[in-house]
């Protein structure tokens, strides 16, 4: 059991540092009011699309 638990949290974080990195270099020309434009946008539609799915 824990052998599942270690290869998920080696595939975990594989992936969310590929994540961060394809989201450092998408954002790193921006400015930082830019930056901060998008990363709200980017919150209101996670939570737009999670809240859609919650009523169903």
């Amino acid at each position: 059991m824990h052998h599942i638990d270690i290869a998920h949290m080696i595939i975990s974080s594989l992936v969310h540092g590929l994540v961060y990195a394809a989201i450092f270099k998408a954002l790193h020309n921006l400015s930082l009011a830019s930056a901060a434009i998008v990363a709200v946008i980017g919150i209101a539609l996670v939570w737009l699309v999670s809240s859609l799915t919650r009523r169903r």
